[in-house]
């Protein structure tokens, strides 16, 4: 498995000391292994595992260590967990530390198994998709790796930028030419077996919430409140479609819950429970009986909740660095480091107007969203244009830091792809280059686009240091300053869509010159029929030659080569017209052999002399 240090927790399980690999594990601490159910004979069956350095132990399902996969008909499969207890402890240090993280789309990972054939393990490398059933996240295969296979469940699944185990293999997908695998995330793991607990890290979806912290609307603000007040359905609807982070949900949202509102609370207050992979399943169903229609949210759709009532800045940005993996570094603070990383989190941020740093706050926010955060202010109150302002404010930053990311991945995916083409084939003919040039021409002025946003940016800036912070935009004023996004926000489709035209025809080049080998094999392979009674036909094979270099040396001039094919398929073909009239003339069938004639050796030759001597016919 090689000497990284990360593979000292991989572990083998067998059905017994000398039965087959049932699949994969962690080993957490010293005495115990996390693993899939499905893999287990049986809750009560004893089983044997195999760290990977060191030598087999029994196991047996620890107590509160089995959750098996149950399916539900709305939620899909959920649980396959299973906590093992080892007969004897291992030797210290060579068990690891969960991470609990933001799964987020994009991460890269990589997997440990033991597939058949590969006893000694096996790993290979994806990417995380997206959010299944039951908070599971879907993984596809990086470029260059294979894709999971049976073996693989119950392995751990590494982040690559952190080093640290996130969570494991669950099962693997297979259907017409697409594969897939799917992980069961550590918030995951603890919402069916708690006690794992003892072996985690990092941040939770959820708040602790800080030492005198405002504990927002609850029943001790109302005198009523035994009884349940009536649910504002619309908000509870809408907050559960801006969790699902459809097309039509907004990068940033605002809303308002005030002291005692708890027609809003309780609909908040289940909505960010439900959304939170990490929530018993206990306290799921309770919450999931109580829920009208069309106000729960997936699992697994918030990354992370704040409350800001009491908190100082610098701990929110901690707690979003620490979802995300991410460390300072020498030097730096967390919202420096996090002003250079993509955030594509999901983020509820409580008591936003009770901030003790408002200003420090709005300014940490922005810069998430403008990094790629989905952000939700929920306000306890204050004054309406304040609120609107600084939604204004964040939504602004967040479009420009959206026109921004797809400037540069235009530019960095167009270049890079379109060089990639062109050393396969040459761009020397309609529509190729027409398009290719239409891209080039786009691309070239990408930087002076960012330029312009980065300009947009600055400008809010220093309007709000000359007002002397957030009062000096207003919703209306924000507004105008974001219509100047509407040039660059253009200019970035049409880039797009110009690369995306020049890749097309490129890829139809391509395409086209290896259907062109494939047609010159074919006639090549037609050509062994041909009569060469003065041994090999020189004109021919040089019109063969010439196609053939064409199309196998690059990048490749395929008008050229698409000529100099037909040139060879039209003398060929034109040729065995010609054999075959003789051969109808001399009263034999083009597909016999003459009397004495010997199988054919190769294209464009005739048979030579007998080895041994004799006739050439043999």
């Amino acid at each position: 498995m090689g000497d990284n240090a990360t593979e000292r927790w991989l572990a083998r399980i067998r059905e017994s000391p000398q039965g087959p690999v049932l699949g994969a594990g962690v080993l957490l601490g010293e005495e115990h292994v996390l693993t899939c159910a499905h893999l287990l004979p049986g809750e009560d069956v004893p089983v044997t595992v195999e760290p990977v350095r060191d030598g087999p132990a029994g196991a047996r399902v620890a107590e509160g260590g089995w959750a098996p996969e149950r399916t539900d008909a709305a939620w899909g499969p959920s649980g396959d967990l299973a906590l093992l207890r080892l007969s004897r402890p291992q030797p210290p240090g060579r068990g690891t530390r969960l991470l609990r993280l933001a799964p987020t789309r994009g991460r890269e990972v990589r997997m440990y198994g033991f597939p058949d054939g590969a006893e000694a393990g096996l790993v290979l490398f994806g990417r995380l998709d997206g959010l299944m059933a039951d908070g599971r996240v879907q993984i596809s295969a990086r470029r260059g790796s294979a894709a999971v296979v049976p073996g693989f469940s119950g392995g751990g699944v590494v982040d690559e930028r952190t080093g640290r185990v996130i969570g494991i293999v669950v099962s693997t997908c297979r259907r017409g030419g697409i594969s897939v695998s799917f992980m069961i995330p550590v918030e995951t793991v603890l919402q069916h077996v708690p006690r794992v607990a003892a072996h985690v890290d990092g941040e939770a979806v959820a708040d602790p919430g800080p030492a005198g912290a405002d504990p927002g609307p609850g029943p001790e603000a109302d005198p009523d409140a035994d009884q349940l007040p009536e649910e504002d359905a619309e908000f509870a609807v809408r907050l559960a479609d801006w969790l699902s982070g459809g097309e039509s949900a907004a990068p940033v949202e605002s809303a308002v819950v005030g002291p005692g509102d708890r027609a809003r609370a309780l609909p908040l207050d289940r909505a960010l429970s439900l959304a939170d992979r990490e929530l018993p399943a206990p306290a799921r169903a309770e919450h999931l009986a109580n829920a009208p229609p069309g106000t729960v949210p997936p699992v697994g759709s918030l990354d992370l909740t704040v409350d800001a009532t009491a908190q100082p800045t610098d701990r929110i940005a901690e707690r979003v660095c620490g979802r995300m993996g991410i460390t300072p570094g020498a030097g730096r603070t967390y919202a420096e480091r996090l002003r250079s990383t993509p955030l594509p989190l999901t983020l509820v941020v409580r008591g936003v107007d009770r901030a003790p740093d408002g200003e420090g706050l709005l300014e940490l926010l922005e810069l998430l969203a403008e990094q790629g955060a989905r952000v939700l202010l929920v306000f306890h109150g204050g004054d309406e244009a304040v609120r609107e302002a600084a939604t204004a404010a964040l939504a602004f930053r967040s479009r420009l830091g959206a026109i921004d990311r797809r400037l540069g991945e235009c530019a960095e995916t167009g270049w890079r792809e379109l060089h990639r083409r062109r050393q396969i084939v040459r761009v020397n003919a309609e529509p190729a280059r027409d398009a290719m040039e239409r891209a080039t021409s786009a691309l070239v002025r990408i930087p002076a686009q960012r330029a312009r946003v980065a300009r947009l940016g600055a400008q809010l800036q220093a309007g709000r240091c000359a007002g002397g912070g957030t009062g000096s935009w207003d919703a209306a004023g924000l507004e105008r300053l974001g219509a100047a996004l509407f040039a660059p926000a253009r200019f970035a489709a049409a880039a797009g869509e110009r690369v995306t035209e020049a890749l097309a025809a490129l890829d139809a080049l391509i395409a086209r010159r290896d259907e062109l080998r494939e047609r010159l094999t074919a006639v090549h392979l037609l050509a062994g029929d041909l009569d060469s009674p003065d041994g090999e036909d020189l004109a021919l094979a040089d019109l063969y030659r010439r196609a053939r270099a064409l199309l196998m040396q690059g990048p490749c001039d395929v008008p050229a080569a698409d000529a100099a094919v037909a040139e060879y398929g039209a003398e060929v073909r034109r040729r065995l017209g010609q054999q075959r009239r003789r051969d109808r003339e001399d009263g034999r069938e083009a597909d016999e052999l003459p009397p004495g004639a010997r199988p054919f050796l190769g294209p464009h030759r005739r048979p030579g002399p007998d080895p041994a001597g004799g006739p050439a016919g043999g």
